[in-house]
């Protein structure tokens, strides 16, 4: 009985393993004609959107001779009138997207006032609200619209070039743009990148970037000189008159961004309530941004504090300028953080995973560190308890800052890309 058992088992055995063979040969062969039908799409795309440039008489396809100079050395050669403008983006929420736009049209009427002048709208199906202490902090008015109505605002504007602030939302402009109009894409974020193939009639394309720039799969049509990487920067000037809020804690840590899924989770703010505070006991940490667990959460909190959705600047920046870190824990890429960048132009170092461009943005020991789990976020707050470390930290954030990632850098970028596209 036990022998005829064995047996009947060993032929079970046997059965499955050779089922299990099928399927794994079945496996083989399906992904393997995937992959031939994927590359027999791709070549009729790139076939298409050739014939596509080709008959549209887009620049996409040809070289772009760009020798990007730094702020210093560059002198703008476009004379009066100013070239004209718009930046174009489809969302007005409070967003890194939006951020970054105003702090470029800001930076571009500050060091070029003569040169260019900038117009920001926002066109939408259907009309927009959107929260006008945000864009007024900034000093900047968008106009809304529908997005029907794109191309005859820019005629009546008179507009010579469009720069578009790509969303994970947007949509190609070309075709609601007069054919005379330069168009420019500027891509925000690591959000349906795919969908930058859908924009090969630009004239040139931005990546906040490297990283972004690195995982675009660009088409072939696009000539690779028109690819081209500037790295976010923003404004600090005004924050030296700004004074920090009067925070409470021996050792404060915060963060300012939007608490979405991929950059924020309330776990953290029990890991802080329940294990920061017992290795240091003054710890406070500042949250800012909507989210409505967290929110529950701090009320009854003693090491966490919540300010809510950040609508006004100054405010922002006083926030952040009185922390003595920036605990940046996110779980998935992106580009060059604003979140990031705003900490560094307040001289608060950054502490940050290694996603996205995170790594372009911060140096080991120069404006922070770039961490791997909470035990290392906790191991570099405790270390830099230690005041004269602590200083000596925020003493080579100003300066690294100021040398890289001031806005004035990134401005000096787009006026030379936008000047060599007109002449």
């Amino acid at each position: 009985m036990r022998r005829a058992r064995d047996l009947n088992e060993h032929k079970d055995a046997l059965r499955r393993k050779t089922v299990a063979e099928r399927q794994r040969r079945r496996k083989q062969k399906t992904k393997a004609k995937s992959a031939i039908a994927r590359k027999k799409r791709a070549v009729v795309i790139e076939k298409r959107q050739l014939n596509e440039l080709k008959h549209s008489g887009a620049q996409a396809k040809h070289a772009l001779k760009l020798d990007l100079k730094r702020f210093e050395n560059y002198t703008c050669q476009i004379k009066s009138p100013p070239l004209r403008v718009c930046h174009v983006i489809e969302s007005l929420g409070l967003g890194g997207g939006q951020t970054m736009m105003m702090e470029l049209v800001k930076a571009l009427d500050k060091y070029y006032p003569d040169q260019i002048h900038n117009i920001v709208c926002c066109p939408r199906p259907g009309h927009q609200k959107y929260d006008k202490q945000l864009f007024s902090s900034y000093g900047v008015a968008p106009a809304v619209m529908r997005d029907k109505d794109l191309g005859r605002f820019i005629v009546r504007e008179n507009l010579q070039l469009v720069l578009q602030h790509r969303l994970a939302v947007s949509k190609c402009l070309k075709g609601m743009i007069p054919p005379n109009v330069k168009y420019v894409v500027m891509n925000h974020t690591f959000h349906q990148l795919g969908r930058l193939s859908n924009f090969i009639k630009s004239d040139a394309y931005v990546s906040v970037c490297k990283y972004l720039h690195r995982e675009t799969r660009w088409s072939r049509a696009i000539h690779p000189s028109r690819t081209i990487s500037i790295l976010n920067g923003v404004e600090n000037d005004y924050v030296a008159d700004i004074e920090p809020a009067a925070l409470e804690g021996d050792f404060k840590t915060g963060r300012c961004h939007r608490l979405v899924s991929n950059k924020f989770r309330v776990d953290s703010l029990r890991w802080m309530e329940g294990k920061v505070r017992k290795h240091i006991p003054g710890h406070r940490h500042y949250l800012m941004g909507h989210n409505a667990e967290a929110k529950k959460f701090c009320k009854k909190s003693i090491a966490c504090k919540y300010f809510g959705a950040m609508l006004k600047r100054k405010k922002k920046m006083s926030i952040i300028k009185a922390l003595d870190l920036y605990f940046y824990e996110t779980f998935g890429h992106e580009g060059a953080s604003i979140a990031i960048l705003e900490a560094l132009a307040c001289g608060v170092p950054v502490l940050c995973k290694d996603f996205g461009g995170n790594k372009e943005l911060i140096e080991n020991g120069v404006n922070g560190y770039i961490v791997n789990t909470r035990e290392e976020y906790l191991m570099r707050m405790k270390d830099l308890q230690d005041k004269e470390k602590l200083d000596a930290l925020k003493a080579s954030t100003s300066e690294d800052f100021e040398k890289r990632l001031h806005i004035k850098h990134t401005a000096s970028k787009y006026m030379q890309l936008f000047e060599k596209l007109m002449s």
